[in-house]
């Protein structure tokens, strides 16, 4: 569970859905499924290691404390800082062997891709202390594995499929976005100073809810535009959690950073939702 596997919905999503684009794009021939699960399988394993090194980085900064709100098991003394670094080093170990495998099947412009997703993945803390969190994230989960995903599965960097890092790279932001305007004050603590905090409270609240609003105007506009098939209107089923969560966001003016404590639930849920909407709509485009 120190891995936050509730969160993996995140990595996920941008190889499914670029996956399930060039399928609706190119036909199913022209997809190699074996790098496609590869990828899947590689993405993941870094974003578990990304996940248990920020919590190892955020415990000895002093961020991550029995009076911030913070998986506690590192403050608790379940685990030890060792265990957690040597775990995130054995994730991350076995996300580079993946990401070896698939260059050696396709080719090195991979490693270049691969490369820049593992130095941000693990560079993420030092990124979020200086307000550079969000464009991090935004790369890693939004951009490189739209490029990854496509050269590994048709042999092709498919620059087409960077039309999906507004709807899913935006919502992915949004998660991450929740809990740093939730801990502005742990992280101000220790000299951490993340977007939200250069924003400022009710400039972030706003913020949030563009993130989760955006993708579905966008992507209403790329259907209108013939970029995405009609069937990619399903992610209008998300709009409930959307309302539901800009409501939640709304009662920070009353709740304070209490009304956030579960938002990154929420906008876990809202990316999983809508990203399994998007991704019926590839393949019933590709199918129909």
């Amino acid at each position: 569970m120190v891995t936050r596997p509730w969160s993996f919905v995140v990595s996920a999503t941008p190889v499914v859905a670029t996956t399930l684009f060039l399928l609706y794009k190119c036909g199913c021939g022209s997809i190699n499924w074996v790098n496609a699960l590869l990828a899947l399988v590689g993405i993941v394993l870094f974003h578990a290691a990304g996940n248990v090194h920020s919590d190892y980085y955020d415990y000895k900064t002093g961020i991550d404390s029995s009076e911030a709100y913070c998986v506690q098991n590192l403050v608790s003394g379940e685990y030890t800082p060792r265990q957690y670094r040597n775990f995130s080093l054995i994730l991350l170990s076995a996300g580079i062997v993946i990401g070896l495998i698939l260059t050696l099947r396709s080719g090195w412009p991979l490693l270049v891709i691969g490369g820049i997703g593992c130095l941000l993945t693990w560079l993420y803390p030092w990124a979020k202390f200086h307000a550079l969190g969000d464009l991090d994230i935004l790369i890693v989960f939004g951009i490189l594995p739209m490029l990854g995903t496509a050269y590994v599965t048709t042999g092709v960097i498919d620059y087409s499929t960077l039309l999906l890092s507004v709807p899913v790279g935006f919502v992915t932001v949004s998660v991450l976005h929740a809990n740093n305007l939730r801990d502005i004050p742990t992280d101000s603590r220790v000299g951490a100073k993340s977007f939200a905090a250069v924003l400022g409270d009710k400039a972030s609240v706003w913020y949030y809810i563009l993130l989760i609003t955006i993708p579905c105007i966008y992507t209403v506009c790329a259907v209108v535009c013939k970029l995405f098939p009609v069937w990619c209107l399903l992610i209008l089923l998300s709009l409930p959690i959307v309302v539901k969560n800009i409501r939640q966001a709304l009662k920070f003016n009353t709740e304070g950073r209490a009304a956030f404590n579960q938002l990154d639930l929420g906008s876990a849920k809202l990316q999983m939702i809508s990203g399994i909407m998007l991704c019926a709509g590839f393949l019933l485009g590709a199918l129909i």
